[in-house]
């Protein structure tokens, strides 16, 4: 028998022993507690919540391996073998045999490195299929010291360790992900990644904010760390909320939880949080009432409420009531102070306190007149008395969330009060609208649904349910004040934020996490870690993608593919308009494979919603799925049949990321099914170009003979030629080191794509280069000190020289800055002279000749 068969026999004989020790407690119990009537036959646990698996009756592992790891290390002088799994497994003297993978010293052992080993000799990942075990690799494996010499100091590594100490993993994981996608979400116990375990057993307080693009795994990492947090009993359940974008997230969480040994966690649909709309608004009116700046409208809407309105109309300028026949007065003045008190409190809270001071008065005026007639009812006589109540309504009168929203969008006047100096006239008009006949049929929008509760809190200091700590995925389409929401429901500031800025789809957009991170988070802050591999989307997928994902969001961290995909894992199907449908089946036709093992989704623009049914009926059930690019985000299948991209990327607000969202929904191919124009960021580059693109032809060679130029002098043209691109290659490469040339560098990217363009970022001598409707503009951007004129001459020198090496002219040249001239007349001369403008980043905005254009409007 070879050592890999016998190691293979070694530790099939280890999972055999640890399944038996498994399956033994569910025998003890089912023995011992003898389940009644009352189990849950479903879920074969005693009626309890969160059941400790201590009391279950059965297995729950869903056919997932029990063992995925074995470590052979030395803990404080004591040499030892463990197992890690999905559970933690005793043995017959009740000694740990096999270790939860969740537990602390597990999650350290997973985390050592093959360099920093500390006392690890081995560390054996297992392939088991349930109880089967049917391949190992070892990630860390020291080499015993050689017997005629004398013993290291220190373990070496073996040689093909310290070559590839995680290529196994590595084909392991790219094993596990040639496996089918059947519609559910799996763990990634087996094949989790360094970097992601990192994160899933990260104890820091605050927020962490995970941005991963496609197929990095964060929803992945977000669920197991939500398991880590439960079984390290840093929370309990019920102290814990899930929040995701659609129904199947949900789906994927009572799929992945349970898996992980997690129950009974409360998971909801964002939309979901709030009452359920009867309206819509139009997007001018969406952003304003989604906009942070939408707390100060309501809060100042509170705040002028008339209060104490009636003080001015009492009779002789004094209150009076009669308690037992003794007539009580209180002075104006006397009561004024009783309403003054903290203005940030809920108004609610303030009535209270203006009562309990009236009434108090009240009783020590009573006491004085007759010290000896009070009874222990006298208080709550007085505090019921008609007039006492009276008063108290009418200075502090009742109101409702729904009557002040109301009033607010339905009176320009209580309005301009509440918004001025906060949104604009234009922004005042998009949100006014006239009131509904009754109050009770107000078309309430989702927008006005958070506002609602945000003037709920204002006005009686109840909130929605607390928890202790939330993960919400596709964070990145949150707005302002449904963040304000979420971080109101966890007053810990506790939470786990999953999202990737380049799927965008919502209304607002986010350049950076630092405005969602700061709303949601606490007294303990937040902090932002960056997935950056990709495991599920093929490579080829995601070079197809990368362009359409940069424009959406240039500043985001674009996620590097592992997996390879092949020839095939892209495809263009240009069609006639009315084929369009047919010839989207019978792609999907093709890909379902006769067994079924594999899931195929064609993905439509929600313009086409009506073909679902038609197409739906076409496809045959089970592993077939027919959907809008929206309710695709955070699936996944093998094959994507993606209808009319053109059609998804013209969605309005968030088009392009909701094409991006589609295009990485694969794991195998994508076949794009098009009648329209493909979307220029998605064309190949070997598609021939269509109306309305940029070309540059390549320059015909000139005729030459040997007696015009010799090869000699032709090759050292050329080498001369080359040494002046390197010149030029070394100067941008210089200058891309200074911070305050990049940032400004980005800031104009950031507003290429914003406007709609796609400029060329990565040229080795320009710093951007863009074709716009006007022609061909380059930029040339200057870092430290670059705000005088003689640098600024040499940066035109540049920009003719770079127009040079590219063989074509620009139509328009821009000097970018990071801050205004040193000399005003420089703009002038420079335009005048060299035919060049000049723009610059002063406190945050743009200024400069020619901005419009220069910024792609």
């Amino acid at each position: 028998m070879t050592d890999h068969k016998a190691a293979l026999a070694e530790e099939q004989r280890a999972v055999d022993h640890a399944y038996a020790c498994y399956e033994r407690r569910f025998r003890t119990n089912r023995d011992t507690l003898r389940p009644s009537d009352a189990t849950n036959a479903h879920a074969r646990t005693a009626v309890i919540p969160d059941v400790a698996p201590e009391v279950r009756f059965e297995g729950d592992l869903d056919g997932e391996a029990l063992v995925i790891a074995r470590v052979d290390v030395d803990e404080d002088g004591e040499a030892g073998t463990w197992y890690i799994g999905r559970r933690n497994v005793r043995d017959e003297s009740y000694d740990t045999f096999v270790v939860n993978w969740q537990a602390p010293q597990a999650v350290e052992w997973m985390l050592r490195r093959p360099d920093d080993p500390r006392g690890m000799s081995l560390r054996r990942r297992l392939r088991c299929d349930r109880h089967r075990v049917k391949d190992f690799r070892d990630e860390i494996k020291m080499a015993p010291p050689r017997a005629a010499e004398p013993a290291a100091t220190e373990p070496a590594l073996l040689k093909e360790e310290r070559r590839a100490p995680f290529q196994g993993l590595k084909d392991f994981l790219l094993e596990d992900l040639e496996r089918a996608r059947d519609g559910r979400m799996r763990d990634i116990v087996e094949t989790i990644q360094r970097e992601q375990l990192l994160l899933v057993s990260d104890d820091r307080k605050g927020v962490l904010v995970v941005q991963g693009g496609p197929g990095t795994g964060k929803t992945a990492v977000g669920l197991h760390r939500m398991s880590w947090l439960l079984y390290n009993k840093v929370f309990k359940t019920g102290e814990v909320l899930v929040v995701g974008p659609h129904p199947g997230f949900l789906r994927y969480v009572r799929g992945v939880l349970p898996r992980l040994g997690t129950r009974d966690v409360t998971a909801v649909e964002l939309n979901r949080l709030w009452d359920a709309p009867r309206g819509t608004d139009p997007r001018p009116a969406r952003l304003v009432k989604s906009g942070a700046r939408m707390a100060e409208v309501l809060r100042l809407a509170v705040e002028q409420i008339p209060v104490d309105r009636v003080i001015g109309q009492l009779r002789d300028g004094a209150f009076g009531v009669s308690a037992d026949g003794v007539r009580l007065v209180v002075a104006e003045d006397v009561l004024r102070g009783f309403a003054e008190g903290d203005e940030s409190a809920p108004l609610a809270v303030r009535k209270r306190g203006f009562a309990a001071r009236l009434v108090d008065h009240l009783m020590r005026l009573h006491a004085e007149v007759m010290p000896r007639r009070a009874d222990k009812d006298l208080r709550q006589r007085i505090a019921r008395d008609p007039r006492v109540v009276g008063l108290v309504n009418t200075m502090w009168p009742n109101v409702t969330a729904e009557s002040v929203l109301r009033n607010l969008l339905g009176d320009p006047a209580v309005l301009r009060r509440a918004a001025d100096g906060v949104l604009t006239d234009e922004e005042q008009g998009a949100i006014a609208r006239r009131p509904a006949t009754r109050s009770g049929d107000e078309p309430w929008s989702p927008e006005d649904m958070v506002c609602l509760e945000e003037l709920r809190v204002l006005l009686s200091g109840e909130g929605p349910p607390r928890y202790r700590h939330i993960m919400v995925d596709e964070a990145q389409d949150l707005t302002p004040m449904q963040a304000r929401s979420l971080a109101r429901r966890c007053p810990s500031g506790s939470m786990t934020v999953l999202g990737d800025l380049a799927q965008s789809t919502g209304d607002h957009r986010y350049e950076d996490w630092t405005d969602l991170g700061s709303a949601l988070a606490g007294g303990d802050g937040w902090h932002l870690e960056e997935l950056t591999v990709g495991y599920r989307v093929p490579r080829e997928v995601m070079d197809l993608a990368e362009v359409l994902g940069r424009s959406v969001s240039p500043r985001t961290p674009f996620p590097r593919s592992i997996r390879p995909g092949g020839p095939d894992a892209v495809a263009f199907v240009p069609v006639a308009a009315s084929a369009l449908r047919d010839e989207a089946v019978a792609r999907a036709l093709a890909l379902v494979s006769p067994d079924g093992d594999r899931s195929v989704a064609v993905i439509v623009p929600d313009a086409r919603r009506a073909d679902v049914p038609a197409i739906r009926a076409q496809l045959p059930g089970g592993r077939t799925s027919v959907l809008t690019a929206a309710e695709a985000k955070g699936l996944e299948f093998d094959h994507v049949v993606l209808v009319e991209p053109a059609e998804i990327a013209a969605e309005s607000p968030g088009g392009p990321g909701l094409l991006y969202v589609a295009i990485t929904r694969c794991t195998r191919t994508v076949a794009i099914v098009h009648a329209a124009p493909v979307p220029r960021t998605l064309r190949p580059a070997s598609d021939a170009p269509e109306e309305g693109d940029h070309v540059i032809d390549a320059p015909a060679p000139a005729a030459e003979t040997e007696t015009e130029i010799a090869a000699g002098d032709a090759a050292g043209a050329w080498a001369n030629f080359e040494a002046f691109v390197e010149e030029l290659e070394s100067a941008v490469r210089e200058e891309r080191r200074s911070s305050v040339h990049e940032r400004v560098r980005h800031a104009l990217i950031s507003e290429l794509y914003g406007a709609g363009l796609v400029p060329t970022v990565d040229s080795p001598i320009a710093d951007v280069i863009c074709d716009g409707p006007g022609g061909r503009v380059v930029y040339e951007v200057l870092g430290e000190g670059g705000s005088t004129y003689r640098r600024m001459r040499e940066a035109v020198l540049r920009m003719l020289e770079v127009q040079h090496v590219a063989g074509e002219p620009a139509e328009h040249r821009y000097l970018v800055l990071p801050e205004p001239p040193a000399e005003p007349w420089t703009p002038d001369v420079l335009a005048d002279a060299f035919e060049t403008s000049v723009i610059w980043r002063a406190d945050g905005q743009w200024a400069g000749r020619n901005l419009g254009h220069a910024l792609g409007s």
